[in-house]
Formats: structure tokens, C-alpha cells, sequence
């Protein structure tokens, strides 16, 4: 299981970094053990940091500010599922999802390739969606202008390197070329995100992601 690189883990355990980053970690967190175990890891290394800070002064009325705002108290018993009953998909997802009628939306692209933009997690850096395949079909041949993460959601792709399944992240650097293809009779959803362009080997498909990140920033 390739691993999120851990500058991007720290940034995550932090609170800082690329929102996509962080949704990738929570996300390979809720269906790989091992990566819940990295996550949680950083995350207790950083309280213990903050532990050690000299207090700070607060409001007499802190306590109830927060208690306030943070609901009815969740017990172990009632703890919700990382998984989201509705969607099968990791239950980080859900705030950057829109579902009108209750089903997610999925948009069509080139090659069969389902999508859904999440436009909350991206920024002009940064670029995170959703990608659907259906069994037999796979994303055109490409390079990459940046680092590719591809953390695969349901089912498993081939692509032409190594085999990944659910819980699995694919790490694309520049220069690496490859065709995901859906492998077994699953459709396959990932959750990817893009630091640099999208290289598709045809020039045709590059042009047509060129003008389609091009709407999106208008919109």
C-alpha cells in the first residue's frame, strides 16, 4: 500500500495544508487500518505538542461557549461509522457533495469517465474530484504536470504497474505514465487529487481539460 508522503500527513495532523490533502488522509483513514494508524499517530504527536505549550487565558464562560456549540455529546456506543450509509463512500466526503434527489451527481467526461468536481477541496493549485469507472472502461493514457494521488474508494484498477483496490493509493509523479482500467466487474470510484495538469497523451483530451478546468473557474 503506497503511503500518503508524510509532509502531506503532518499538514493533515496540523490542520494545515491543501483541504484535498487532508480529505485524501481522512478518507484512506476510514478503509485502510494501517493508514488510520499513521493518521491517528500524527495527529496524538501534535496534542502531545500542544499539551506542552504554556496555557493560555480564557473567559470566564469558555466552557459553555464551546459546550454550546458542539451539540449533544456523542457516546462510544453511538460513535457514527466512517463509512456513510447512504453513499458507501467515506463519511469525510460528505460535506463536498451535492446529491439533489439524494443521488450523487455524477457528470460524464471523455472515455466513459464518470466525475463529480469537488470545488470545496480545490483551489487554483490544487484540483479534487471523484472519478467513477465502469467496469471495462478506464481513464485515457497521461503524464502529469504535477503529482497525481489516487485513492481508490470501491472496486480496483490496473494501471499497467500495479494493481489497487479499496483503501489503496496510487502515487503519480511526472513522468510516469500510465492507463487506469478497471479491474474485476466493480465499478471503480476514486478520489483524486491533482497538484499540476493533467498530461493526456491524446492532444485532443488535453485541450478539452483545459477548457473544462477553464468553466469551472468561471463558474
Amino acid at each position: 500500500m503506497p503511503r500518503l508522503d508524510d509532509g502531506f500527513l503532518l499538514d493533515h495532523a496540523a490542520g494545515s495544508g491543501p483541504i484535498a490533502t487532508q480529505l485524501l488522509a481522512e478518507c484512506q483513514a476510514a478503509l485502510n487500518p494501517q493508514a488510520a494508524v499513521r493518521v491517528r499517530v500524527a495527529e496524538a504527536g501534535f496534542g502531545s505538542l500542544l499539551s506542552q505549550l504554556p496555557p493560555a487565558a480564557m473567559s470566564e464562560n469558555a466552557l459553555d461557549h464551546v459546550l454550546e456549540h458542539a451539540g449533544t455529546p456523542i457516546t462510544s456506543s453511538e460513535q457514527p461509522s466512517a463509512i456513510d450509509t447512504e453513499t458507501g463512500l467515506p463519511r469525510a466526503l460528505r460535506p463536498f457533495l451535492e446529491m439533489p434527489g439524494g443521488e450523487l451527481d455524477w457528470s460524464r467526461q471523455l472515455g466513459g469517465v464518470q466525475e463529480i468536481h469537488l470545488a470545496d477541496a480545490s483551489d487554483a493549485n490544487v484540483e479534487a474530484n471523484l472519478v467513477r469507472l465502469m467496469p471495462g472502461g478506464g481513464i485515457p493514457h497521461h503524464d502529469h504536470g504535477g503529482e497525481e494521488l489516487t485513492l481508490v474508494l470501491t472496486g480496483a484498477f490496473h494501471d499497467g504497474h500495479a494493481l489497487y483496490r479499496a483503501g489503496d493509493l496510487c502515487r503519480a509523479a511526472p513522468g510516469l505514465r500510465h492507463r487506469p482500467e478497471v479491474h474485476g466487474a466493480t465499478p471503480c470510484i476514486c478520489l483524486t487529487v491533482s497538484l499540476g495538469e493533467w498530461k493526456p497523451a491524446n492532444p485532443l483530451y488535453g485541450w478539452l481539460n483545459r477548457l473544462n478546468r477553464s468553466l469551472r473557474r468561471r463558474n
